[in-house]
């Protein structure tokens, strides 16, 4: 997904316009002087700028790589990337190496974003309402995100990539959720607690609420194009996930995040399910059946960066 050098050099002679007088970190000339360091990067500088993206920022590179798999063509994916990539190169040429940045805080920034996303939609803003606000309203960068957007929305001339405009605003919001992972102290940031305290009523609503779930999934192609193992123990996965989410997490299923749903897999049910090998060999092959078919119905509205994430985890635990 490299952009060729005649496409980069196009889009980066753009001009880079104010957002407002205040300027915060970045600056316009910061952006400048770094898009013109590029060009020392060889013949082909973004495919020698990912490579080292990649290499200090896995965690992040594998988000951009992933995120919204279903739903971007090859060209937005190419957009996302290289875009993502100048940011974090004109953020390290600007202020410095960035510590790594986890899974974790990037599923936190994602789910905080996304709850900024669908407040704009309920307010039934326009896109370029959606944008202003993105840029001005809680971007940790304004300036430098004003720069990114362009790029994503002001596209050359020549550029012959297909870019739908019902994914604009998603790509911008996965370009300011990196933004913001690079901008942001990690161990400052940790996200909210739950709140509230242990309901049985909550607990037995939660388990009832997926068992429903599980009956629709066991009728569905997915779970039929499950290996008999899996099948066989699916309804004892996905219930003990359940449980498992709200007796830790308090978090009933329209309220699953992909960072809670790794910390099960990983931390709580290899030591509190006392299950064969079989069990957990199959564990992530029978959620990611059950989060696809959850996405699809709607039931669980994070299901798709769920299962997402749960693939980024086979064959690491």
């Amino acid at each position: 997904f490299f952009w060729t050098e005649s496409r980069l050099l196009i889009t980066f002679n753009t001009v880079v316009k104010a957002h407002g007088e205040t300027m915060k970190l970045i600056s316009e000339n910061d952006i400048n002087t770094a898009v013109n360091r590029m060009g020392s990067y060889g013949a082909n500088p973004m495919e020698a700028i990912l490579t080292r993206m990649r290499d200090e920022q896995e965690e992040l590179f594998r988000y951009l790589v992933e995120v919204d798999a279903d739903e971007l063509n090859e060209d937005e994916r190419d957009l996302l990337v290289t875009v993502s990539a100048t940011a974090w190169f004109i953020m390290k040429e600007t202020l410095g190496a960035v510590p790594p940045k986890s899974g974790e805080f990037l599923d936190y920034l994602l789910e905080r974003n996304l709850d900024r996303y669908e407040d704009l939609g309920e307010e039934e803003d326009t896109v370029d309402s959606f944008f202003d606000e993105l840029i001005t309203g809680e971007a940790e960068q304004p300036i430098l995100m004003g720069f990114l957007s362009g790029l994503v929305l002001d596209r050359p001339e020549g550029y012959v990539g297909e870019i739908r405009d019902e994914h604009l605003p998603a790509i911008v919001l996965h370009v300011k959720t990196a933004v913001d992972a690079l901008a942001l102290d990690e161990e400052e940031w940790m996200p909210d607690e739950a709140v509230g305290e242990y309901s049985e009523e909550a607990f037995e609503e939660a388990g009832r609420i997926v068992a429903e779930m599980l009956d629709e999934y066991e009728k569905s192609p997915l779970f039929g194009a499950l290996g008999e193992d899996e099948r066989a123990n699916a309804r004892m996965i996905v219930t003990a996930f359940g449980e498992f989410m709200y007796n830790y997490f308090l978090l009933m299923p329209a309220d699953w995040t992909a960072q809670r749903a790794v910390e099960v897999c990983v931390e709580i049910m290899p030591r509190k399910v006392a299950a064969p090998e079989a069990f957990f060999a199959v564990m992530y092959p029978v959620l990611i059946s059950f989060m696809e078919f959850a996405a699809r119905k709607g039931t669980v509205p994070r299901a798709e960066r769920i299962l997402t994430r749960l693939s980024g985890m086979v064959g690491k635990h």
